[in-house]
């Protein structure tokens, strides 16, 4: 299977230039990352296709890491926007609402690549991992692609589906949140559909040594593609389980105490990651980005050598 001719292909891991940590000046004289008409605020499906596409492309140009999980959100996305405008919207009882959701849900990832890119720090320890490792060079684009995807599913995903669901009006009814629940399960038949796309991306595209290894294993393929699968399936019914545990929570502080599970959940799976990446570091005797024994939001930032100066770019409002 081909990858989707979306963005330039780059040749990853074969650069001498290092991407420094936030660094918006490209290699060479590319110039900046212009971030001033990139659709960051997309409000349904299509736009968050166009958003997400948009500052792919541009870090792609630049052999930037963090382009890596937005071209494999950039598959579904395309997916699930050719279904929805299909005859019977592709099975979805709430097409508008999942169109809808679907811009919301893109926007918490665009902002936290867009804030990595102006230096910005980032709240979470799951998309501080999910940034700062891939712009630094430390990660296999099989990892980098990882932690995008558990930070946006085991952090952003249950935040946003409990925010729009909390907030409607009139409150969403029994019959209503069936259908919505529906449509939130259904997201997984797209997501199967995708990965044999996604794992050709990432050895094709993104010269992925681990991934095209590991493929060459015979009948490896529907192993991997399973595997992944349930992965997903994991964290996404997790993800629905807090969405309900947040919506029924009877005080301020239950539903706060869900949150930080959230929080830790997401933090501590990108630790896992890149467990592998702390491991040699202290075996080679330097002290890994990271701690283990930290609480993932007590995480500090990577520590790396200052950027060199960039372009000033002009600041938006997220």
């Amino acid at each position: 299977m081909s990858v989707s001719p979306v963005t330039p292909q780059p040749h990853r891991k074969s650069s001498s230039n290092k991407v420094h940590l936030h660094e918006t000046k490209a290699p060479g004289d590319l110039g900046p990352i212009q971030l001033d008409d990139v659709l960051w605020n997309p409000v349904d499906a299509e736009q968050a296709l166009e958003g997400l596409e948009k500052i792919l492309g541009r870090l792609n140009e630049r052999n930037d890491s963090r382009a890596i999980f937005l071209d494999i959100y950039a598959i579904v996305t395309r997916r699930v926007v050719h279904l929805l405008s299909a005859p019977g919207a592709g099975g979805f009882l709430e097409p508008q609402w999942l169109s809808h959701l679907t811009g919301r849900f893109a926007e918490e990832a665009l902002i936290a690549v867009r804030d990595s890119l102006r230096q910005l720090p980032l709240p979470t320890a799951a998309w501080r991992f999910a940034t700062h490792y891939p712009a630094a060079g430390l990660t296999r684009p099989f990892q980098d692609a990882l932690l995008g995807v558990s930070a946006h599913i085991n952090h952003d995903l249950g935040m946003v589906v409990y925010d729009n669901i909390a907030h409607q009006t009139p409150p969403v009814d029994t019959r209503k949140m069936a259908r919505y629940r529906h449509d939130y399960f259904h997201v997984n038949e797209i997501l199967r559909q995708c990965i044999p796309e996604c794992l050709d991306l990432l050895a094709e595209r993104y010269n992925c040594t681990s991934t095209r290894l590991a493929l060459r294993v015979p009948f490896s393929r529907p192993v991997m593609e399973k595997a992944v699968m349930q992965m997903l399936i994991v964290w996404r019914q997790r993800v629905w389980d807090n969405v309900v545990g947040m919506l029924e929570a009877q005080s301020p502080e239950e539903l706060q105490a869900i949150v930080e599970r959230v929080r830790t959940t997401s933090g501590r799976i990108a630790q896992a990651l890149t467990a592998d990446k702390a491991f040699w570091l202290t075996l080679r005797g330097s002290a890994p980005p990271f701690s283990l024994t930290l609480a993932p939001e007590a995480w500090p930032d990577v520590k790396l050598p200052a950027p060199e100066p960039v372009a000033k770019v002009t600041p938006l409002a997220s």
